[in-house]
């Protein structure tokens, strides 16, 4: 086939995909289709208030996973010491944690076994293996401590006495520090029942600072340098029960930490009653620890804010507070005055902060509602209406809203204002939700589903993605809630007007991201989004191709903010089997 050949094919192909979708924009514009939306929006709904799960085939699934070791040689290979305090053990658990360390198919570890009390010890035949006791129970900290000073290894990690690692564990870690050294560590790891059986992995993202000020996220496996551990001043007794928690928060906020993810499952969880992976509410003291240990860390990195429990245990909310005198103008684009009328009286009852103001772009009809207002005649453009009010708006900060959003808490305002007054955080976005509560936005993820989506959309939560109710870092958020400081917004260009209806907010937060910005998923800011009631959800061929062209390798790569273990062709999370 010649160029022209191909060029004419190409052609061909774009034409029949636009009338493809003008085909069904009429179908979805019908009220027949539109009847059967609505029908099954209800249905999902009631789903997940009787608290529907999907089913998924985990143990088949780590079976697979579990066979894999990295695939390039070391030549580098750190002694790596593992550190486990042991107190009022069940020797069979004992002894299949033990076990899970001599079986590891990296060689170069060291076990240090610190009995905290009375009880028979492990069978140290190994000379890998090195018992300790202490005579007397000074805490968990203390007991971890005592085992370090016996350390020699260049990396530190810690398996409690109840718990197993996988086969290939610590060669996972090596084959992680081989190309690139790191201060700190963590992997992902899943629940087992108490006789080892698979039960739910916990995947999680890249490193996430914010998300780390939510939760202690990093779990096991934990490894940390010796050096960056002896520099924190290891475990702190009055922290005991999170105690890894605050060493983790003490460790990633030195300048210049380097912190990193291995995306495998390193570190099977036993689930029993005495397991805070099995009744996290027996623990108030370590919730309580933790909570502390959080306080601590934003004394030291001076940071204004309340710490408050967040909507799950061990989970925290940091409450920033906003510098006091930035005017934020609220931009609302609209086409249906009533739609309007009720988005603005929400903002009015809900929103504590000021000084704001209200910019409406009328989209074909003209009122008094707004302070400031800009009449737009034409198709509907959220890039172009959302620029042409930015240049008619007052304030420093920007937050654009859809006319179909209307607050859940009043201090949604304040979060994001505190939020993008943040140097390094360019945009904040909102945890948006159904009006039955299920999740509709908690971040956009790239490269799943049709490019970019909401993974969890139309859920309260996913047993395969646990952090959707927690701020965090993403890759993207929807401009139906996204505030940005206006200099920023302008450096940027704006919305780019080559996504006139989808894809201008993702493309938006991919261009902050890429001049060196954080975009946030703040969960303090909860709002109820009526979806697609203001415009339709519908996407073009045009801005689809044009959202790949542009950003093609990081839509291929893989978001770093969400597992590569779950599909991509889906929002709803599920096991991908090729990872």
């Amino acid at each position: 086939m010649t160029p022209d050949q191909i060029k004419a094919r190409l052609e061909w192909l774009a034409r029949e995909q636009r009338n493809q979708d003008r085909r069904l924009a009429r179908v979805e514009d019908s009220i027949l289709f539109r009847a059967a939306r609505w029908a099954g929006t209800r249905a999902r709904s009631w789903a997940v208030r009787l608290g529907y799960t999907e089913r998924f085939d985990y143990a088949a699934w780590i079976e697979q996973h579990e066979r894999v070791r990295p695939g390039a040689g070391l030549t580098r290979e750190p002694l790596i010491s593992i550190l486990m305090p042991v107190r009022g053990a069940r020797s069979e658990w004992l002894d299949a944690a033990v076990a899970s360390v001599r079986n590891q198919s990296y060689g170069q570890w060291q076990l240090i076994v610190c009995m905290d009390g009375d009880g028979p010890a492990p069978l140290a035949d190994d000379a890998r293996i090195c018992v300790k006791r202490v005579n007397q129970s000074g805490g968990v900290s203390a007991a971890l401590n005592h085992a370090a000073t016996a350390a020699t290894g260049e990396y530190l990690t810690v398996l409690d006495q109840d718990d197993t690692l996988a086969q290939h564990a610590l060669e996972w870690i090596a084959a992680a520090l081989h190309d690139a050294p790191a201060d700190i560590l963590y992997s992902d790891e899943d629940l087992t029942d108490a006789a080892g059986r698979p039960l739910r992995p916990i995947f999680k993202p890249a490193w996430s600072p914010d998300l780390l000020t939510s939760a202690m996220y990093f779990g096991h496996l934990l490894v940390v340098s010796r050096t960056a551990f002896d520099f924190a001043g290891g475990f702190r007794s009055e922290y005991d029960g999170s105690q890894d928690y605050d060493l983790a928060l003490r460790v990633t906020e030195q300048p210049g930490a380097r912190v990193a993810h291995v995306p495998r499952v390193l570190y099977h969880w036993r689930q029993h009653p005495g397991s805070s992976a099995g009744n996290p509410e027996s623990k108030p003291e370590a919730h309580e620890a933790g909570r502390r240990a959080l306080e601590d860390a934003a004394r030291r990195s001076r940071i204004p804010a309340a710490i408050r429990d967040g909507r799950k245990p061990f989970a925290y909310s940091l409450q920033r507070k906003p510098h006091g005198g930035t005017l934020a103008s609220i931009i609302v684009c609209s086409c249906r005055p009533r739609l309007l009328a009720q988005c603005l009286r929400a903002l009015e009852s809900r929103t504590t902060y000021s000084p704001r103001e209200t910019v409406v772009v009328q989209h074909g009809f003209s009122n008094g509602l707004g302070d400031v207002r800009v009449p737009w005649a034409g198709p509907f453009d959220f890039a172009a209406m959302n620029n042409a009010a930015v240049r008619e708006a007052n304030g420093e900060v920007l937050v654009f809203l859809n006319d179909d959003v209307r607050p859940l808490d009043s201090d949604w305002l304040d979060a994001l204002v505190a939020q993008v007054e943040r140097p390094e955080v360019g945009i904040a976005g909102a945890l948006l939700e159904y009006p039955g509560g299920a999740i509709q936005h908690a971040g956009v993820v790239v490269g799943i589903a049709d490019a970019a989506a909401h993974p969890v959309r139309g859920l309260r939560d996913s047993p395969l993605w646990n952090w959707t109710p927690l701020t965090r870092n993403v890759s993207a958020v929807t401009g139906a809630c996204l505030a940005i400081r206006r200099d920023l917004f302008e450096q940027l260009g704006g919305f780019d007007t080559v996504f006139p209806v989808n894809y201008n907010d993702v493309d938006l937060c991919l261009r902050t991201r890429r001049a060196g910005y954080q975009v946030i998923l703040e969960a303090r800011a909860r709002l109820i989004h009526d979806e697609a009631r203001s415009r339709s959800g519908r996407t073009t061929y045009d801005e689809r191709r044009e959202l790949f062209e542009r950003w093609r390798e990081v839509i291929e790569g893989g978001d770093p903010y969400y597992s590569p273990h779950l599909a991509r062709s889906w929002e709803t999370p599920r096991l991908n089997w090729e990872s």
